[in-house]
């Protein structure tokens, strides 16, 4: 396995002959190179590889013989047209600041040695990009390949913006050298060097610029391709990413059984469980979060005939799996794949649940800063949105695949500055908000439908899990409204506009009848993308047509004068 990349572990050779160009006048240099690290000519659709630690001594030996920043002048050297799917896949989102976040989310296969971080300085109007080191560099290439991470960054925005922004300033954790082409001349900024972390600050304004090679249909075809990447690179990564990438590489024989996929990793199977255990994991809930997040996909999302997935999926027969396709959905193949259509047909499968397209319609209440400790806030509706979203996020087979509940399941599984972080990314990932009108009442019922569920007798009777299970239904209630108007827009608002006046029972029934799916459906689906367990899917379905005495207490609360009637004859 390797890193195609600058920064990465293992670095293809292609991506070095720009050293034969630049070291043409230093033959013998050139020689010394070959015979001492391997490297070698080759043209560009080579694929071998310099192991990680040949190109240490690559990088320092040219440090030595006056090339202190040869690291960063090859990340600025990259080709594009050579083909390099990351490239090709960040390019692909409509704004640097998407782009940007998706490093935020997802940085281990471009930057395998630290931490992406983003700040935003609203005073100095500028934005920085930070790379913190994992472990602090003692040797001299970990600085180099920090500074040629930095430099990676800077090509990356050239070849993603219509033009060349230098940034405004630089931070390098190298120390100072002498060499016929200092760092701020490449970079094209002063650099401060020796610092904790590596920086680059840019305009703030380049975050809303377009992207040219914005593309929703090339972001979703080689997303797919980016995970696997992200699975199967040489990084450090845990043991769970790794088994996910064994999951989506197979090896012909359709065998994923614990001792298959131990063997692939080079483990007994004994080793493999107990690896899990010790990192709080099973084998199971990483296969059964796999499956369970495939078959969406390619069922709803991708309309795949059920029975190759049964096949792909390696179950025994169809009805074992649509008997586990109901028991994590709440629905079949079929009706699912039929309420995903209704919400159109043409729309990118990826970009419909997308949760920053979602928290851009949130009131501007909604957009101050939040953290980890402020998911807790249901009556917030963007805490209560970003904590649907990442519990789901968190419950994926590289996380563990275990089914998460609460927010402090989440604070647990991934640790309060992960999910800062990924906080950070999907708000950054959102922007500015542009609010939608005709959701404000529907804003304005949750948290007035929340505010009261501590005056109800039946509520404080729940145990606290219950109780915190209720507040979740009511705060995640009228999420697949949000949905439908993003998909269906105006005629969607139009009928929004004459909810007040009518009944819940037949503002839902309009919905059936004039879209094909009512808001609840909209909202199951849309949980069920995220990754969200089967009661909170299965409580989004039963608010539709209320019929149990649970469903029927939360529908009350949002016709407030039934609500306290309802609960006393509900006991």
């Amino acid at each position: 396995m390797t890193s195609t990349h600058i920064a990465g572990v293992a670095l293809e050779m292609r991506w070095l002959q720009p050293l034969y160009r630049r070291l043409s006048d230093r033959p013998d240099l050139l020689r010394a190179l070959e015979r001492d690290t391997g490297l070698r000519r080759t043209d560009l659709s080579d694929h071998r590889v310099m192991e990680h630690a040949s190109f240490c001594d690559l990088i320092e030996r040219l440090h030595a013989q006056g090339e202190p920043h040869i690291c960063a002048w090859l990340a600025l050297q990259f080709d594009p047209g050579v083909g390099f799917g990351q490239l090709y896949y960040l390019r692909s989102y409509s704004k640097l600041r998407e782009m940007l976040a998706e490093l935020m989310i997802y940085p281990p296969v471009i930057f395998p040695f630290g931490c992406f971080r983003f700040f935003v300085d609203w005073d100095e109007d500028s934005f920085e990009v930070h790379l913190k080191p994992y472990q602090a560099p003692t040797r001299l290439a970990s600085r180099l390949l920090e500074e040629g991470a930095l430099a990676w960054i800077q090509r990356i925005f050239d070849l993603s913006l219509t033009q060349r922004h230098a940034p405004l300033a630089v931070c390098s954790v190298a120390s100072p050298s002498t060499g016929k082409e200092p760092l701020h001349a490449l970079l094209g900024a002063p650099v401060q060097f020796d610092a904790p972390y590596s920086a680059m600050r840019y305009p703030a304004h380049l975050l809303d610029q377009m992207l040219p090679g914005g593309n929703p249909r090339i972001k979703h075809a080689i997303r797919g391709c980016y995970s696997a990447l992200v699975c199967n690179s040489d990084a450090p990564t845990p043991l769970s990413v790794q088994l996910l990438g064994c999951f989506l590489s197979p090896d012909g024989t359709r065998d994923v059984s614990l001792e298959s996929m131990a063997s692939r990793l080079g483990l007994g199977r004994s080793q493999l469980r107990s690896q899990l255990s010790a990192q709080g994991m099973r084998f199971s809930d990483i296969h059964n979060a796999h499956r369970r997040r495939l078959a969406f996909q390619l069922l709803v999302l991708e309309g795949a005939p059920v029975e190759s997935v049964v096949r792909s999926l390696g179950y025994a027969s169809r009805f074992a799996f649509e008997r586990a396709f109901a028991k994590w959905f709440d629905t079949t193949p079929t009706l699912a794949r039929k309420d995903r259509l209704q919400l159109g047909p043409a729309v990118i499968a990826e970009d419909w649940s997308d949760p920053a397209a979602l928290m851009r319609m949130l009131p501007p209440a909604a957009h101050n800063a939040l953290d980890a400790h402020g998911l807790e806030d249901l009556q917030q509706p963007l805490a209560s949105l970003l904590q649907a979203y990442l519990l789901g996020f968190a419950s994926r087979a590289n996380y563990g695949g275990k089914p998460l509940k609460h927010w402090q399941d989440l604070k647990r599984q991934l640790g309060v500055e992960h999910v800062n972080q990924l906080i950070k990314g999907l708000l950054l990932q959102t922007g500015p908000g542009r609010p939608v009108a005709d959701l404000e009442p529907i804003w304005q019922a949750s948290t007035e439908a929340l505010a009261r569920l501590p005056s109800l007798h039946w509520f404080m009777e729940l145990r606290a899990e219950a109780q915190q299970r209720t507040m979740q239904v009511v705060a995640w209630y009228e999420v697949g409204a949000l949905l439908m108007y993003r998909m269906l827009g105006k005629p969607y608002g139009r009928l929004l506009r004459e909810a007040p006046f009518l009944p819940r029972a037949l503002v839902l029934e309009q919905e059936r009848q004039r879209f094909g799916l009512d808001r609840h459906t909209a909202g199951a689906l849309l949980l069920a993308a995220w990754g969200l367990p089967s009661d909170a899917i299965r409580a989004q379905r039963a608010a539709g047509q209320p019929t149990t005495p649970e469903a029927l207490r939360v529908c009350a609360l949002f016709a407030p004068q039934r609500a306290e009637a309802l609960g006393t004859h509900g006991q």
